[in-house]
């Protein structure tokens, strides 16, 4: 790729552990810029890639990479490859492989990709589960277990419609003096769901005021999940944005008595993408072969 040799070109030659750093930055401000994913995901490799292998160790590397995630839709495709990334050279150069090490690094990659990330994607890609994030001094992640026999059915709609994190995220951020009133009521609604799964209950019934406070932070709305939103609401299906917003992917809560098939191909005939038949907390990430 002639964008990628182009920008590889202005990373600074690797003599010593100073220049090893400068290389870094670089490789950092490269990612920063606007590129696309493929570009993103080679930079970050070889950023990663510096960051854990020594100097006298380096030597050629093949990586192959493959998801069954969308890319910049909300679904943490980023997270899951930085964590993968991370635990795959980890164990190669048999260094410090602890899930606490791969999050770590996992979430430098991540900064990368959207600049103050919360660490919920990395997290749960790296130790799997289900939790709930509070942001605090220092994030907090508390485990929370879905009653076997009262996992909920979910179904994920990606609008197709790309967006970026970063920008709102920090639209959002420019704005929060005057939006700490609706960051509590989310919050609320956040507590009352975790009260509920820890007692087997539904939250169905969340999704909706959830989304209409998502909708009042700017740029987080967009037609294309609203139209989704409606689609599922008309078939009784219980909905809601994930990820940043300004597009991406929208989940619903499925109940036994709903036409999944007929909401299904009408959402497919909008040129809306559907994943169903989808495991919740599942475990994280992992070595499952090593030659």
């Amino acid at each position: 790729n002639s964008c990628l040799l182009s920008s590889l070109s202005h990373v600074v030659p690797i003599v010593d552990e100073e220049s090893e750093k400068r290389a870094c930055e670089q490789i950092k401000m490269i990612l920063m810029q606007k590129q696309s994913v493929t570009e993103n995901s080679w930079f970050l490799l070889l950023y990663l890639y510096h960051r854990v292998v020594p100097q006298s160790q380096r030597s050629g590397i093949r990586v192959t990479a493959r998801t069954q995630l969308w890319p910049s839709s909300g679904l943490g495709s980023s997270s899951s490859y930085c964590c993968s990334v991370a635990l795959g050279l980890l164990t190669m150069w048999q260094k410090d492989n602890s899930l606490e090490a791969v999050n770590q690094l996992a979430l430098d990659g991540e900064k990368i990709f959207h600049g103050t990330p919360s660490g919920v994607d990395n997290t749960a890609c790296t130790f799997g589960g289900t939790f709930v994030y509070r942001k605090a001094s220092a994030p907090m992640f508390t485990p929370v277990n879905f009653n076997s026999q009262n996992q909920p059915k979910i179904i994920v709609i990606n609008s197709n419609q790309p967006h970026s994190t970063k920008a709102i995220v920090s639209e959002v951020k420019s704005q929060s003096n005057r939006l700490q009133d609706v960051f509590a009521d989310i919050g609320q609604v956040v507590t009352d769901a975790e009260a509920r799964i820890l007692l087997g209950r539904d939250i169905s019934d969340l999704l909706a005021p959830n989304q209409e406070l998502l909708n009042k932070l700017p740029g987080v709305s967009h037609t294309s999940t609203d139209l989704i939103i409606s689609t599922c609401k008309r078939y009784g299906v219980p909905a809601k944005i994930s990820g940043a917003g300004g597009g991406g992917i929208v989940y619903g809560l499925l109940s036994p008595d709903i036409d999944v098939a007929g909401l299904t191909a009408e959402l497919k005939q909008r040129r809306f993408s559907v994943m169903l038949n989808l495991d919740i907390g599942v475990q994280g990430v992992r070595v499952t072969e090593q030659q």
